[in-house]
């Protein structure tokens, strides 16, 4: 019972951290309320939204506005706050007679496709006509084509590993690059116990310098047991201390144990 107590805790310190809400675009009907943004490099467009529900009552009038809280686009040689950075644009909504709310926000071309990394955040705040505000949301999207993330699960060696490599950093960096990660796990230990997922929390945080614009970090190699079902789920960031800025990101999953079936 000892591991099961033990996720428990650490779902309920992650909790305390919280979380950024990450979503696109779904259904509003039955969902908790969320925003969404979607950074497409086939259309080049930025398109942005909420949905769900969020206790207010049915048919009741709303403003929406959409912040552009943060972006930033790399080069192999170079880095850039996008232009949209602080813009923000209001929308009229109304929730349906079930309390459903979907409001589109904001769309925007950008050539995404044309960079190593691209990233955006926006803050959809929510407010009666009056101007009150009534609830807030944030939502992030990444694309990237010069940092892979593995994870690794070796029964052979009963160890997790995950990894991250990149290419075409090439941007001066004079404190170097930081790589943070989070990691979550599911788990259940036997058919009949419950299923437990520890929320997303940062797990480790190193600093790595690049070498001809190539960067290479293991983020851990722990220890792993078998159990009835057992997944981990990492997700890296990197950035710079110098700038500020988001340069590169990715996530990974495996299975360490499945007897579902067995």
């Amino acid at each position: 019972m000892k591991p099961v107590r033990l996720s428990v805790l650490l779902a309920a310190v992650a909790g305390l951290l919280g979380a950024l809400l990450v979503g696109t675009p779904a259904s509003a009907a039955g969902t908790s309320f969320h925003a969404w943004i979607s950074c497409d490099a086939g259309t080049n467009k930025i398109t942005t939204g909420v949905t769900g529900q969020y206790g207010v009552p049915a048919n009741t009038a709303v403003k929406v506005e959409f912040k552009v809280e943060s972006g930033y686009y790399a080069t192999a040689t170079a880095s850039a706050k996008i232009p949209a950075t602080g813009s923000v644009i209001t929308v009229a909504g109304k929730s349906s007679a079930t309390g459903d709310l979907t409001v589109n926000g904001y769309t925007r071309d950008f050539p995404i496709s044309g960079y190593l990394f691209y990233t955006e955040k926006v803050t959809a705040t929510v407010k009666d006509t009056a101007g009150g505000i009534l609830t807030s949301r944030s939502a992030s999207c990444n694309y990237d084509r010069h940092t892979t993330v593995t994870l690794t699960c070796d029964h052979d060696t009963q160890t997790i590993t995950a990894r991250l490599d990149g290419a075409q950093y090439g941007e001066a960096q004079p404190m170097g690059l930081d790589i943070k990660w989070d990691r979550s796990t599911t788990s259940q230990a036997s058919a009949t116990d419950p299923v437990f997922t520890m929320q997303r929390f940062t797990w480790a945080t190193h600093i790595v310098t690049p070498v001809n614009g190539t960067i290479t970090d293991v983020g851990f190699s722990s220890p792993a047991t078998d159990r009835y079902y057992q997944s981990q789920t990492v997700w890296a960031t990197v950035s710079s201390p110098y700038t500020g800025r988001t340069l590169g990101s990715g996530t990974a999953t495996c299975v360490y144990s499945d007897h579902r079936n067995d």
